[in-house]
């Protein structure tokens, strides 16, 4: 009776959204209101206060997301075995929110590194158990719609981020207590929301218990295999937005204005996430896909290119319009290929693949754009994009 009870409770609608969809975009909201500020402010943070470049900015936030990995992995697998999603998502963004009020204490990149894989440890914990939670909830032909409403919400907190941190940078420039308080304040609003989230009920399956390990990965049919493989290789392809904020310098804008990009690029995701994760669920996941990355060669591409701040801010406005058509459409790809049963571990394995390449991305292109030029970062990735439009080719016809 309980279970039908809790059924029932996590049915229920609010703005014609299942209710715990509609409150976990409100808790992503505000955490990535949080998180964005800090985000773009980083590369003032990095170059003022601990007087590093593109190198020490792209390190730390390689390895954030490189040790959040393996939590990314194994989290969505236990949440499997347990059948509880929820006590991960209270874990994860507790991480998170905790730990940002310290920064102001840092004076050093080692410092941020280890606050920074505290932060990232909490969005492996929570992610992959957080996108079990909208799948099941979400209605079969509405799945695309959901992840789409969740990654507009994530981003329109992405938008308000950057306009705070460019009025704090401006207004109160050096202020940095201040500036990491506030993100601590706006991050408990997020935590808070948690408890408006119910449990879900997923389908049970032996398959489902055990731990992960290579048999499990390789109990996944040979496409969803070959997926992973090519999100490995766009994901190594796509660096990281701190590190493209660099570019802003390139074009003489004060370290102020910096979040202001971040501010375009958050627009764009914005607007169109909700559209195009609809869009997917009408001509397919495969198709919004491979148009997002190409939208992301061409953001590249112009920004080698951009000697003005108006043009940047074009091709920051691109390169958000390439984050509404992946960022969503990747989850829901996985959503309409694996069993509910084992979507912890799917989403795990996405995840991971999505943060190792990343990982990579962001060491390796930090390092290219600081010793050799941006514009060598910029032109590897768009060919790394290329490969991995190819493996995902493959992946569709295995």
């Amino acid at each position: 009776m309980n279970e039908l009870n809790q059924k029932q409770s996590s049915n229920k609608r609010i703005f014609g959204l299942n209710r715990n969809i509609f409150f976990l975009g409100i808790i992503s909201f505000f955490n990535d209101f949080s998180n964005e500020m800090i985000l773009s402010a980083f590369p003032a943070f990095f170059t003022s206060v601990l007087k590093s470049g593109a190198a020490s900015l792209g390190l730390v936030e390689g390895l954030a997301d490189g040790a959040a990995n393996l939590i990314k992995i194994y989290s969505g697998n236990l949440s499997d075995k347990i059948h509880k999603r929820r006590i991960f998502i209270f874990i994860g963004y507790g991480l998170s929110v905790a730990v940002r009020p310290f920064y102001m204490f840092m004076g050093s990149v080692a410092g941020v590194l280890g606050l920074r894989v505290v932060d990232r440890i909490g969005k492996g914990v929570r992610e992959a158990p957080r996108d079990v939670i909208i799948s099941v909830s979400s209605n079969k032909w509405e799945t695309g719609r959901s992840f789409g409403y969740h990654r507009a919400m994530d981003t329109a907190g992405g938008i308000l981020g950057p306009l705070a941190a460019f009025l704090i940078l401006k207004y109160w420039p050096g202020q940095w207590g201040l500036f990491f308080m506030v993100t601590f304040m706006i991050g408990l609003i997020s935590f808070a929301t948690i408890f408006f989230v119910k449990e879900v009920i997923t389908s049970v399956n032996s398959e489902g218990r055990k731990v992960f390990s290579w048999k499990t990965f390789t109990s996944f049919p040979k496409s969803f295999r070959y997926y992973l493989l090519a999100i490995f290789i766009l994901s190594m392809g796509s660096l990281p937005t701190a590190i493209l904020l660099l570019k802003t310098i390139s074009v003489g804008l004060l370290i102020a204005s910096i979040p202001l990009f971040y501010m375009v690029y958050s627009i764009f995701y914005t607007s169109f996430s909700y559209t195009l994760g609809k869009l997917s669920d009408r001509i397919g996941t495969s198709n919004v896909l491979i148009f997002g990355y190409l939208v992301l060669i061409i953001s590249y591409l112009g920004m080698i290119f951009a000697n003005s701040p108006i043009l940047l801010g074009i091709f920051f406005a691109t390169l958000g319009l390439f984050s509404a058509c992946t960022d969503a459409t990747q989850r829901s790809h996985v959503a309409h290929s694996v069993p509910e049963y084992e979507r912890g571990t799917a989403f795990g394995l996405l995840n991971g693949a999505i943060g190792f390449g990343t990982m990579i991305s962001g060491i390796v292109g930090g390092l290219i754009w600081q010793d050799i030029g941006a514009n060598y970062a910029l032109l590897l990735s768009a060919s790394i994009v290329i490969i991995g439009l190819i493996m995902f080719g493959i992946s569709k016809r295995v």
